[in-house]
Order: structure tokens, then C-alpha cells, then sequence
């Protein structure tokens, strides 16, 4: 038996300090999660009591931005998981926070592709025993256009798309070909390294940080902490090198099957508000008439709903899923 790499054992390490974060390996790389279940499930756990068996509900999926981890859903996971009865997980992408970041890979596996990216999320799935469900995809910025692509390739596994600041089209995925370029070379990495340490999280994806509670005491540590961690930023560069847009919108006939819920600031720095309703009108032309989907926009938010405005995101979802027959008989007060 192999022993572990040095970068999963300082991972583990780290990430140790969280009792609510786990591990999971997909296609050989170690996954960090976490998961939210409904609270009446934990009492029948600690009353040592089976969890009823509820073939009807889907899985929630989160799916962050760019640049970001797992923690931008902190404030939606819980409740989320109380009000709709479902379990509600949320990862670290390749490249971010606590996920393993491999520099060599067997042929055809390359981990930095956008392809593969939708491969892990449904892996992920799969590993953690929720291979046969249906899945409610809450996407952010990229992690949207991940989520759509997912409803593209394996359409019998989608519940339902909530976007949240969605990246569709091929200019809105990434930085230019360009940048990509550069940012995918040695000389990028050094750029990187003088770069994102000193302003991430970037300020200019909020309306406000003065509105958000904790900004320097937490949540500047947990965009920063796995900055530090091996190969993050060899990860980012490589993730550059290889990025290629995915093809939300030709493929929109298929997308357009799902019940959708569409949401986006009004004060969108990385993509401004009337690019977003461009995309939306484009995204939903055509779509059947009995189609479900919404589209909201929210006052004095920027770029990520679900930090800025965490309760107005939380009670657009949740009312959309209730819509669609998803909420909790059992819900705790």
C-alpha cells in the first residue's frame, strides 16, 4: 500500500480544523466537501434511528465561482437543506481551496479542462452514494456554466438549474484568450503570486463589502488560507492553459428542459446587469411554453448573491423549489 502524498496529508491537516469538511477521492484526486442535512435527519441519527428512505427528493449541489471555494455557501446550505428536506453539498473545485491540485496526470485525464470539470461534479456524486438521484445544480459565475454543461451531457440526472450571476456566454467564462495565455506560463504564475494573495477576494465582485459582516476577521482568511497550500497556483495557471468556454447557450434547447432560476445584482462589476438579462433573453428564446423559469435581480448586490445578499438568495430558492414541490414535511422551528 502507497503512502500518501505530502499534499494530502498537509490538506488534511489543514482542513482538520473544520469538523464539517470530509474528504472523497474522485478520479484519484482528493475532494474536499461538506454536507448539510435536514435537522429532524440529524435527530434520528443521534437517536440511532434510520434516516427515512425518500426516493422523490432530489440532491442540492453547489457549485462555486472562479477563484472562490466551498465556504461562499455558508450562509445557504443549513437552511437550505431545513426547508427543502433534501441533503445539500457543497465542494471545492479543482484548482480551489481544499481539493487536492495534481501537476502530472495519466494521458487523457488532465484535470484542468472544462470538460473535466463537469466529469468530477457528477464523480463526486457518484462517490458519495448520490449516483441515482436527481440533482438540483446551484451554480455560481462559472460554476453555472459547469452546472448547465452537466444538464447538456447527462440530461436524466437534472432536477432543476438555479444560476446564480451565471457566466454562459464563451466571453463571459474567463479572462480573454490573451490573458489566458499569459496567465497560463511561468511568467504568470510569478503575476499570480504578487496579485491574488494581496487583494483576494477581489471587492470588486461586491455592491458593498462594508455590508458584509466578518470581511477581514473571516472571510478574507477563508478566500486566502488555500493560497497558501501546495500547487495552488501552478493549479490556476494550468487551469488557464488548458481553458476552453463551454457551450452553454447552441445547446440551449436542452438546457431550456429544466425549471430554471435565474439571479444576478444589480451592481455586477464582472458582468454587468444588462449583459445578464442579454444572456437570459438568449438563454430562454424559444422555450416551451409551459417552460419554468424565473429571472430576479437583486438591489445593491454585485457579483456573488449568495455572500451579499445571502437571505434575499436564500428565499428566491427555496420559494422556487417549493414551486417545483421541494420542501421539507419535517421542517425544524
Amino acid at each position: 500500500m502507497s503512502l500518501p502524498s505530502i499534499q494530502r496529508v498537509l490538506l488534511q491537516s489543514i482542513a482538520a480544523a473544520d469538523p464539517e469538511g470530509h474528504f472523497v477521492e474522485v478520479d484519484n484526486i482528493q475532494a474536499y466537501y461538506k454536507i448539510a442535512i435536514p435537522q429532524h435527519h440529524q435527530i434520528l441519527l443521534q437517536n440511532q434511528q434510520p434516516l427515512p428512505y425518500e426516493p422523490h427528493k432530489p440532491v442540492i449541489l453547489c457549485l462555486h465561482h472562479f477563484l472562490g471555494n466551498q465556504y461562499t455557501w455558508k450562509f445557504l446550505m443549513q437552511p437550505l437543506a431545513d426547508a427543502t428536506g433534501c441533503h445539500v453539498i457543497a465542494y471545492d473545485r479543482v484548482a480551489f481551496g481544499f481539493t487536492e491540485r495534481p501537476v502530472q496526470w495519466e494521458e487523457g485525464k488532465n484535470p484542468y479542462t472544462q470538460p473535466a470539470a463537469v466529469e468530477f461534479a457528477v464523480q463526486l456524486l457518484v462517490q458519495l452514494g448520490y449516483g441515482t438521484k436527481k440533482v438540483v445544480f446551484v451554480g455560481c459565475s462559472a460554476g453555472a456554466a459547469i452546472s448547465c454543461s452537466v444538464a447538456i451531457r447527462y440530461p436524466d440526472l437534472v432536477h432543476s438549474l438555479i444560476l446564480i450571476g451565471p457566466s454562459l456566454k464563451p466571453d463571459d467564462q474567463g479572462p480573454p484568450p490573451v490573458a489566458r495565455h499569459i496567465l497560463g506560463s511561468a511568467s504568470g504564475r510569478l503575476f499570480l503570486k504578487a496579485i491574488l494573495y494581496r487583494y483576494l477576494p477581489f471587492p470588486t465582485l461586491y455592491h458593498d463589502i462594508n455590508s458584509i459582516s466578518e470581511w477581514e476577521t473571516v472571510v478574507k482568511p477563508c478566500n486566502r488560507v488555500p493560497l497558501t497550500l501546495p500547487n495552488f497556483y501552478e493549479a490556476v495557471s494550468l487551469l488557464m492553459k488548458y481553458f476552453i468556454p463551454l457551450e452553454i447557450l447552441p445547446n440551449k434547447h436542452v438546457v431550456q428542459r429544466y425549471p430554471i432560476l435565474y439571479i444576478t445584482g444589480d451592481d455586477d462589476k464582472y458582468l454587468h446587469v444588462d449583459k445578464h438579462k442579454e444572456a437570459f433573453d438568449e438563454l430562454v428564446a424559444g422555450a416551451p411554453e409551459n417552460a419554468v423559469i424565473e429571472y430576479y435581480v437583486l438591489e445593491s448586490c454585485g457579483h456573488l448573491p449568495q455572500d451579499e445578499k445571502p437571505q434575499e438568495t436564500l428565499e428566491l430558492v427555496i420559494n422556487f423549489l417549493r414551486k417545483l414541490g421541494v420542501y421539507s414535511e419535517n421542517r425544524c422551528a
